[in-house]
């Protein structure tokens, strides 16, 4: 395909291969005196090994370069977490445990909680948890750690398997995670919740008297996101103390440093919103946190008894924030270059973060006084590619004429006037939004396009972030016709503009973003081609065969036994007769969110009806793919279609 801008020199353009390999680096926490950021660093590996995983860390003021954390070549670390006195560092580590290296079966589980001191200099063992350890957290005063853990198989369920007698029982064979309450010296661990009891998250009471502890009565993504419970229990017996709230959304608990106040989720009426929730112990009372804010809040932390700190996301930008806990109001402190992977705060009011920008992956910063100081460049060969200008995009929709908001990615030489063949990328959800800021990856495919010499339009349509509660809850009873014009609406924009070329636009997503371009070819002409990733098709089979079956799509479209023809009227297989353009469907054979049999069905149906259709199926691939070289193929799969149909 001829480039669309002029050939005065050979741009720096990456394989996917590049792309898929660089490092993504996440978690940054920042010591209690602010002086040292531990972050997590992964790198993808090739040949099938799993990624690299390690932390890093580096002075908040600059004043050193980054540095690993010395760990054995097999070791995969995670979840930096200081002590409070800032001296040690825990995290999590599948490192191998002495005595261990020729146990076969292993004595004791794979990941434990770690420790080594601020340079990093020695390292040891803190738990030694015969079950898989997910999460921990020091006491207030560092003299014990809580971890959860999940409970190992027993020796009779291992030795059915072994044998092949290993039928499930749906719902009763199920290995919960507990909380466990050890010294942090070490040993004397013990087991504070009772079998049968789901801990999907955990926070320590300052004094140290008692857990925060979000809990379901079944295992599962389904319990977690929908059907979990806030309650605080005794540090001393885990004795129920009182509920919180029945119906909590998946958002960290967060202690208020006095111990008085504790930050929660709590789930909208439908189950795809949610609100952030202070709480007051002494009189019972609830305050919700940004309700007169126009913009969708994400993750919050303390920075005071009075005061939090948190991100949220306004149109494409996400934003800074300081909200009184008293009120509940919510203030702007600066707007960001990017989605946030992660903050922390310390004691002076530092505030570390992990952030993207439009010419960078995500990277460490530390914002105080007002500014931003960035600390680390993990990614350098990025400043030798000729990336794609992102720009900010607002239009009304014809429906109702509410403001819609997109980013738009054009060529790095792009000039007004002339047309570029353009893809419509939208993004999975539908609660969720695209952010202004890096879109490279193997499922953002803006930057790889644009630096291709293409357009690329990615909306928030109705459903989406952004916008406030009331905004995402639109998609109910209507996740294609609503969302697909608000789209459409978009595109006409930019071919108004002279930006998109009518007779060579495609549309393609992954989950959400797969269903809405399966709709759109079977609703509009306005497509030459659609890459339909890993997406729902017939949404009322869907309701009954995803892994998370409770609120997600009954939460848009009510009772899948009662109400059938509201999913039927939104489901992109009723119209798969009308599609005339080539599709690519790609999907995962062990995504247990969107079953294969949905990709199998649209691949199907076009197939009978004899439209040039292509589908590529990824051995052992989830939902959301992990491994390097599925990723690579993925993005180089969309690239050569394009490439081809475009």
């Amino acid at each position: 395909m001829a480039c669309a801008w002029p050939l005065q020199a050979a741009p720096t353009i990456p394989s996917a291969a590049e792309i898929v390999d660089l490092k993504e680096v996440g978690d940054p926490q920042i010591s209690r005196d602010g002086g040292v950021i531990a972050y997590a660093v992964e790198t993808p590996q090739p040949g099938g090994a799993p990624n690299r995983r390690r932390i890093w860390r580096v002075a908040s003021d600059g004043g050193s370069a980054p540095a690993e954390f010395p760990a054995p070549e097999a070791a995969a670390d995670r979840m930096p977490r200081w002590s409070p006195d800032g001296t040690q560092l825990a995290f999590l580590s599948k490192r191998v445990l002495a005595g261990q290296e020729d146990a076969k079966p292993a004595l004791l589980a794979r990941t434990q909680v770690w420790k080594t001191t601020r340079d990093g200099s020695t390292r040891q063992p803190l738990t030694a948890s015969a079950g898989e350890v997910t999460s921990f957290a020091w006491s207030a005063d560092g003299t014990r750690l809580a971890y959860l853990a999940i409970d190992p198989q027993s020796p009779e369920r291992k030795a059915r398997i072994e044998r092949k007698d290993d039928a499930i029982e749906v719902g009763r064979d199920a290995q919960f995670t507990r909380l466990w309450v050890m010294d942090a010296t070490g040993g004397n661990a013990r087991v504070l919740t009772p079998p049968g009891l789901q801990v999907q998250d955990l926070a320590w009471a300052p004094d140290g008297r008692s857990f925060a502890l979000r809990v379901s009565d079944e295992v599962g993504l389904g319990h977690m996101w929908y059907r979990s419970r806030v309650v605080l229990v005794s540090a001393d017996d885990g004795s129920l103390l009182r509920t919180v709230t029945g119906r909590a959304s998946a958002a960290s608990l967060q202690w208020s440093p006095d111990g008085a106040r504790l930050l929660y989720g709590q789930l909208g009426p439908y189950g795809h919103t949610g609100t952030r929730v202070v709480y007051t112990l002494a009189d019972d009372s609830r305050v919700v946190l940004g309700s007169r804010w126009p913009g969708t809040m994400r993750t919050f932390q303390w920075r005071d008894d009075t005061t939090l700190v948190g991100v949220g996301l306004l149109g494409v930008r996400p934003r800074l924030l300081e909200v009184d806990a008293a009120d509940g109001e919510a203030r702007e402190l600066v707007e960001l270059q990017g989605p946030s992977r992660g903050f922390s705060l310390a004691q002076d009011g530092r505030i570390a973060f992990v952030q993207g920008r439009a010419d960078t992956p995500p990277e460490v910063g530390v914002f105080s006084g007002g500014s931003v100081r960035w600390l680390t460049d993990t990614n350098p060969q990025v400043r030798d590619w000729t990336l794609g200008q992102v720009r900010d995009l607002t239009w009304r929709s014809s429906l109702d004429g509410r403001e819609i908001h997109g980013v738009l990615v054009l060529p790095p030489r792009w000039r007004p006037g002339t047309r570029l063949p353009t893809l419509v990328q939208v993004h999975g959800g539908p609660a969720d939004a695209w952010s202004s800021g890096w879109l490279g990856s193997w499922h953002d495919w803006a930057q790889s396009l644009a630096m291709r010499g293409y357009a690329v339009l990615l909306p928030n349509p109705r459903g989406s972030y952004g916008q406030g509660n009331a905004f995402t809850e639109l998609a109910r009873d209507d996740w294609g016709h609503g969302p697909f014009q608000d789209v459409l609406d978009g595109l006409d924009l930019i071919e108004a503009e002279g930006i998109a070329d009518p007779a060579r636009v495609a549309i393609g997503g992954w989950s959400y973003g797969g269903y809405l371009s399966a709709w759109a070819v079977g609703r509009s002409d306005r497509f030459r081609t659609a890459i339909v990733g890993a997406a729902v098709i017939d949404v009322g089979v869907m309701a009954l065969t995803t892994d998370i079956p409770y609120e997600y799509l009954p939460g848009y479209f009510g009772s899948v036994l009662e109400r059938r023809d509201a999913y039927d009227r939104n489901s992109p297989i009723r119209y798969a007769h009308n599609v005339e353009v080539p599709v690519l469907v790609l999907h995962g054979e062990d995504d247990k969110r969107v079953p294969i049999s949905q990709g199998e069905q649209f691949y199907w149906a076009l197939n009978f009806n004899e439209i040039p259709v292509e589908m590529v199926r990824y051995p052992r691939g989830p939902h959301w793919f992990e491994a390097r070289e599925q990723e690579r193929d993925v993005l180089e799969r969309v690239l050569g279609w394009l490439g081809t149909h475009l």
